[in-house]
């Protein structure tokens, strides 16, 4: 007769989630998978299969314990722009104090790590880029005509990602980052509903005077 676990599943994929969120797919061993779990080789093998398998149970964790609450607002019917202002304000309010900014997103780490590799994370990865996009852009149809809201959408998944890379080498940077989205986000907001006429050159090329920083007497500007 087997004898029963007496570990919990759910524990053991939290931990593990740290250790790759920390390290790495490549860069985690096994006995750094058996150090944070308290769980053997055996264990973990006879539980999970692989590392591999224990790797995409840790990223569905990590996408449904910490990006899914983050952008559920921005994906409700009824989200507007206030909320996409929302998701980065509370962005940067994690980089500037989370004791994790450090370690950026999961999900991005990964997909930086297995770029052209061929993995399974492809797909996974083009579905979330895709789920950013598709959220940006419904909280911003209210206001925007389609093909306004579409390009505007893919400018601030785009922002998201490099602000998550950002957060491994300047968290404080990332956070700056954050601000300067909302104010974006702001500008346009003030303009007519529905104006712009698709063209995401002069969305780029119009600077906001809120976004003038001074550095030891040299102005830089961020370009929105």
């Amino acid at each position: 007769m087997a004898r029963p676990r007496s570990f919990s599943t759910q524990d053991a994929v939290a931990a593990a989630t740290g250790v790759f969120w920390s390290k790495g797919y490549q860069d985690t061993a096994i006995s750094d998978l058996e150090q944070a779990t308290g769980l053997n080789r055996s264990s973990l093998y006879a539980a999970f299969g692989t590392k591999q398998a224990i790797f995409e149970l840790a990223l569905e964790s990590y996408l449904r314990g910490f990006i899914e609450p983050r952008l559920a607002p921005v994906e409700r019917a009824e989200a507007d722009a206030g909320d996409i202002e929302r998701f980065f304000t509370g962005l940067a309010g994690f980089f500037r104090t989370g004791s994790q900014a450090r370690q950026g997103c999961l999900m991005i780490n990964s997909i930086a790590e297995h770029a052209g590799r061929g993995t399974r994370l492809g797909s996974r990865a083009q579905a979330f880029r895709d789920r950013l996009s598709a959220a940006f852009a419904n909280a911003m149809a209210g206001r925007h005509e389609p093909g306004l809201a579409g390009e505007r959408a893919q400018l601030l998944t785009a922002t998201t990602l490099g602000i998550w890379l950002t957060a491994r080498i300047d968290p404080a940077g990332a956070a700056q980052a954050c601000d300067a989205a909302v104010a974006c986000i702001r500008t346009w907001q003030q303009a007519p509903a529905g104006h712009g006429g698709g063209d995401l050159g002069r969305l780029l090329a119009r600077p906001s005077p809120s976004l003038v920083q001074s550095r030891g007497g040299a102005g830089r500007r961020i370009w929105v």
